[in-house]
């Protein structure tokens, strides 16, 4: 089936539902116009028959739009939530799979507000990585090391089996199960039931003993047994990968300055200046080449660190979705940046103040004589702009 008659029989079926606000405008486009991401439904063999697919794209964009996908991005997300390191991409299974790791023991009941964050998070590293690389399969490794029964969320794992079928269809790699422990066996024979045929096959229980079979050595946690010793730390923009630049020409871009809804806090970010980010008028920060970062400053008895977060292409300005996190902890005055920051690390959360701020980008005025200038306004693509947050 060509990915057009897919996309007509789509539109005959379902285009009045974003007007009914069931679909997301923005997930109903990119199917109409992403080629890649249309053919993970238009070509998705295990669907069957062309009404199955369509049913594969139409609960899809359903979650995309009840879960808020669209738009997500890593400043979405609490600070403690992204440190925990319970789910997260790094190294690849023998195939050259990425290894999407879970780590079990971290899982437990949660309420509805945390499981939506949780589903939120995934999805949003899923969606990070298909944009990027939509042809390439994934691998999903749920490290069950001292994990038990109290650790085994089942509304999680249903969240995420179906993320791989329904949502992503053709995505999955295989699902590696490490260390299963024997408790575990009923649950997992209940999670086995929730995957299609195709999708039972790709399940492969690993041991110590036999787990370099299908990761190698150089690739596998040592405490699995391997030689990488990968310790998670976060740092931002390092979840998916995201290193964006910007133009770092004045003449292009403007300045980007981040404002918060009471207009009570203001950073500016000059686009013409690789590393200069003032807060709130008396305070220099580092932020390399504008990829997202971090950086501390100690201002009067409080430390803040700004975290820059962007999805922007890199010859594109600013996008929409630019923001700055500010959180801010009582510190001693003096410290150096990276003291600040392990302070921030070290601290409780009820004691962090967090800032999320919104881009407000504001573009230099047209050179006298410029085309212009002598029509009174600037070019669309340079009008100042209110970015939401």
């Amino acid at each position: 089936m060509s990915i057009k008659e897919f996309r007509e029989a789509f539109s005959e079926q379902y285009s009045g539902l974003v007007a009914s606000g069931e679909f997301a405008a923005t997930d109903y486009d990119r199917l109409m116009s992403d080629d890649a991401y249309c053919n993970c439904f238009a070509g998705a063999a295990r669907a069957g028959n062309l009404e199955a697919r369509l049913q594969l794209a139409e609960a899809c964009l359903r979650w995309r739009c009840q879960d808020q996908i669209s738009g997500l991005t890593e400043a979405d997300f609490p600070l403690e939530a992204l440190q925990k390191g319970s789910v997260f991409f790094h190294s690849e299974d023998r195939e050259g799979h990425p290894i999407l790791y879970f780590r079990i023991q971290d899982s437990g009941k949660t309420s509805p507000d945390e499981l939506l964050q949780i589903r939120q998070f995934i999805g949003w590293l899923l969606d990070s990585r298909h944009r990027r690389q939509p042809e390439q399969k994934v691998s999903l490794l749920f490290d069950m090391t001292n994990a038990g029964v109290a650790n085994l969320n089942l509304d999680l794992v249903r969240f995420v089996v179906r993320a791989f079928q329904v949502y992503y269809p053709g995505l999955l790699g295989y699902l590696f199960v490490y260390e299963m422990p024997w408790v575990l066996t009923a649950a997992w024979k209940v999670i086995r039931s929730w995957l299609d045929k195709e999708a039972q096959k790709k399940i492969i229980f690993l041991k110590r003993s036999n787990v370099q079979e299908y990761i190698a050595p150089d690739k596998l946690w040592v405490h699995m047994g391997g030689t990488d010793d990968y310790q998670y730390e976060y740092s931002p923009g390092m979840l998916t990968g995201d290193t964006a630049e910007y133009p770092t020409s004045g003449d292009e871009c403007g300045d980007v300055e981040f404002v918060d809804a009471e207009n009570s806090m203001q950073v500016s970010l000059p686009l013409n200046e690789a590393d200069a980010v003032s807060l709130d008028g008396s305070q220099t920060q580092s932020f390399k080449n504008r990829s997202p970062a971090a950086s501390s400053a100690s201002l009067g008895s409080s430390s803040y660190i700004g975290r820059y977060m962007s999805i922007s292409p890199a010859d594109q300005p600013p996008a929409r979705s630019d923001k700055l996190q500010l959180l801010a902890a009582p510190v001693e005055s003096g410290l150096s940046r990276e003291a600040c920051q392990e302070a921030l690390k070290s601290a409780p959360s009820e004691a962090l103040m967090e800032h999320r701020l919104r881009c407000r980008v504001e573009t230099p005025k047209p050179a006298a004589g410029s085309a212009a200038a002598a029509s009174g306004r600037l070019p669309d693509d340079q009008q100042l702009a209110a970015l939401r947050s």
